[in-house]
């Protein structure tokens, strides 16, 4: 039989063991979900320390004050930027929650005062909402209210701000949450599948005698990494279906929902590649399960995948750069709250995810095949 045959054939066998286990796989997958989507969102606390790039064109007094009325408390982090070009792009690539610019000419006496631009990233609500309120507190502070357009009464509204969203102004929390959820739930499907069935065939045998038949002996590598795959597209997708139900949207409507199966499947390959890689090491099934939960949950954490990545003290923003979660975690946002995954984007995730993979495969057929000859 050839590799492809062979493949085919051991992947329908995982097949019939999940129809075996349908009730308790598919339960399993909506735990997770549900139990994390209302626990955060029902979390609520605000975020401390939200970072926001601030660019003063005025440098004047009154825009000094306003600046340190920002700065009081712990809920921004002003960063300086030098021009509003540099400030956006930051915001574009999600560094800061927002960029607020004060125009030159704001510290003078004429009235109206200058417009003081809000431009605020909604794909992260909870930080929108703290940068919202305190903005609200310091133009109120300062003789002014948050306005939504230009015009401004000089006498009431002196120091007008005008709030500009940059995208996901629609959205939600629970999208955020479940942005996140899908990702995870991707990954803890594929490592509890794949690698939990190469345990327990390795326990009952079946391993043992797979490896005396004629097949190729990679073809029972690939078809336990396609079941992994499968079970983290299942998960996930599971796992979108209740955070719509609960709340969450998907802005790039059934096209997202496309994408979301490229990126969820780089996901599941890759972590379907480490699981085999992890249970070709593991001789106890309660080791195993500990090491998967060690890896996947800081892995996704650390993604981005319930917290910004901008919150994250610096250290840790620094790992989340080669963690390839975070850039599933961003693809899978994109589609759900700013409506579309620019060309650009999608290569870059793709690339990273793509490589992770390619790794996670090598490194699962070294060790498998080191334990195949161990038990040939």
């Amino acid at each position: 039989m050839g590799l492809l045959n062979d493949t085919y054939t051991l992947f329908l066998r995982e097949l019939l063991i999940f129809k075996k286990n349908f009730t308790v796989n598919i339960v399993r997958s909506m735990i997770f979900p549900i139990i994390f989507i209302l626990l955060l969102g029902a979390f609520g606390s605000a975020p401390k320390n939200v970072p926001v790039a601030l660019v003063n064109y005025d440098n004047g007094l009154a825009s000094l004050q306003f600046v340190n009325l920002l700065q009081a408390g712990n809920s921004l982090r002003v960063v300086s930027s030098t021009t509003q070009q540099a400030a956006m792009s930051m915001l574009g690539v999600g560094n800061v929650a927002a960029v607020i610019v004060i125009p030159a000419g704001f510290s003078g006496s004429q009235l109206p005062k200058p417009d003081v631009y809000v431009y605020l990233d909604n794909s992260q609500p909870q930080s929108a909402a703290v940068v919202n309120q305190v903005v609200n507190q310091v133009s109120s502070e300062m003789g002014a209210q948050l306005a939504s357009s230009a015009a401004a009464d000089p006498v009431t509204d002196p120091v007008p701000v005008v709030s500009n969203y940059a995208y996901g102004a629609a959205s939600n929390y629970e999208s955020f949450v479940v942005g996140g959820l899908v990702i995870m739930v991707a990954a803890f499907g594929s490592v509890f599948s794949a690698g939990f069935s190469v345990i327990s065939d390795r326990e009952l045998g079946n391993l043992k005698a797979f490896l005396t038949t004629p097949i190729n002996k990679f073809s029972i590598l690939l078809s336990k990494i396609g079941y992994g795959t499968m079970q983290s597209l299942l998960s996930a997708y599971i796992g979108l279906a209740i955070g719509v139900v609960l709340g969450a949207t998907i802005a790039a409507g059934f096209i997202g929902l496309l994408e979301l199966i490229w990126i969820v499947g780089l996901v599941g390959l890759g972590f379907g590649s480490l699981s085999i890689a992890l249970a070709a090491r593991s001789k106890q099934l309660q080791t195993y399960a500990l090491i998967g939960q060690t890896i996947v949950m800081p892995t996704a954490f650390l993604g981005g995948a319930f917290v910004p990545i901008s919150l994250l003290p610096p250290v840790l923003q620094t790992v989340a750069v080669v963690n390839p979660l975070t850039y599933a975690v961003n693809a899978v946002r994109a589609v759900m709250i700013k409506g579309s995954l620019p060309i650009g984007d999608l290569v870059l995730d793709s690339a990273v995810l793509l490589a992770f993979a390619a790794v996670m495969v090598a490194i699962a057929f070294l060790l498998f095949r080191n334990t195949s000859e161990q038990l040939s």
